[in-house]
C-alpha cells in the first residue's frame, strides 16, 4: 500500500476576484493576493496500489483539479468575503464533504489537513469526521552533548563526531504536538498552549540537557530520546489538567533536516 499526498496553497480572497484558469505559480499559491487575508494550505492524503502500467495510485493532476475546484467553487464564494466568520475545523469539514462528493474514489482518502499557518494545522480522517486532530508547533533552545558512559572515549568520538564535544553544543529545537479530542469537540488551543508551556517548555528551555535534566544524566540526549521525554512529560501534564483530548504524537526537530517523531 502506498500513501500519496498532494498539497495546494491558496488565499481566501474576496468572492469578486476573477480566477485565472491556469495558475502560473501554483507553488506560491493560487488564487493569491496582496491583501491581508488568510493564506492557507490544503493537503489530501490518499492510499492505494500503484497501477501496473502507469505506476500511479491516482492521477495527481486530477486530484489537484478537485482540490482547487473545492476552493474556487465552494470555499471562496461562501467565505471569501468574510473569512473571520468561520473556523479552521469548520472549513476543513466542508472540504471533506465536498471532496467525498467530487472524487470518484472517495474510499482512497486517508486524511485531509488544513494548515492555517506553519505552526497550526487541523487533520480529519473520513472514517470519523468528528475526530479532528489539532497540531500546534512550539520551540525551545537547549544545549547537549551526545555521549554514552558505557562507551570508550574513542567510541564516543567515532559515533557522535563533533556532537561529542566535551563542552557541548546548542540547538533551537522546534516541536509539533498533535492531540485528538476524546469528546468530538475542538480541543481548547489556549489550554493546550498553557499545558505545553508548563509541562515542557518551562522545564527544558535554555537548559543544558545533560546537566540540568535529571533524565538525561543517565540517558543520551539524542533527538529520539528528547521526543520520548517530551511526549511523556506532556502526556502527564494533559492528564493532570484533565484536558479533554488524547496525545497522539510529538515530533521534535533538532534541525530543519533532522527530526524524530514519537507516538507512545
Amino acid at each position: 500500500m502506498i500513501l500519496l499526498s498532494r498539497e495546494i496553497r491558496f488565499a481566501l480572497v474576496p468572492q469578486a476576484t476573477e480566477f485565472e484558469r491556469k495558475p502560473s505559480n501554483s507553488w506560491a499559491g493560487w488564487p493569491t493576493t496582496l491583501s491581508i487575508v488568510p493564506h492557507l494550505k490544503l493537503q489530501a492524503r490518499v492510499q492505494g496500489i500503484p497501477d501496473p502500467v502507469t505506476g500511479y495510485v491516482c492521477n495527481v493532476a486530477l486530484l489537484d483539479d478537485v482540490l482547487r475546484a473545492i476552493v474556487t467553487e465552494h470555499l471562496i464564494p461562501k467565505w471569501g468575503d468574510a473569512p473571520h466568520q468561520t473556523s479552521g475545523p469548520s472549513l476543513l469539514l466542508e472540504v471533506l464533504h465536498q471532496f467525498q462528493n467530487r472524487w470518484k474514489s472517495a474510499e482512497q482518502l486517508v486524511s485531509l489537513t488544513l494548515r492555517l499557518s506553519e505552526q497550526l494545522s487541523f487533520t480529519l480522517m473520513p472514517e470519523n469526521e468528528n475526530m479532528l486532530q489539532l497540531t500546534q508547533q512550539f520551540e525551545f533552545s537547549a544545549a547537549h552533548r551526545l555521549h554514552c558512559n558505557s562507551m570508550t572515549e574513542q567510541e564516543n568520538r567515532n559515533t557522535f563526531g563533533k556532537c561529542n564535544n566535551p563542552n557541548g553544543h546548542g540547538h533551537n529545537y522546534v516541536f509539533d504536538v498533535t492531540v485528538e479530542p476524546n469528546s468530538g469537540a475542538v480541543p481548547d488551543l489556549e489550554a493546550l498552549q498553557q499545558i505545553v508551556k508548563l509541562s515542557v517548555v518551562d522545564k527544558i528551555d535554555h537548559k543544558n540537557l545533560n546537566a540540568d535534566i535529571e533524565h538525561f544524566q543517565t540517558v543520551n540526549p539524542s533527538v529520539e530520546n528528547i521526543a520520548i521525554v517530551v511526549f511523556d512529560w506532556l502526556k502527564s501534564g494533559l492528564s493532570n489538567a484533565n484536558f479533554e483530548a488524547n496525545l497522539i504524537a510529538v515530533k521534535v526537530f533538532e534541525t530543519p533536516k533532522t527530526w524524530a517523531e514519537y507516538r507512545g
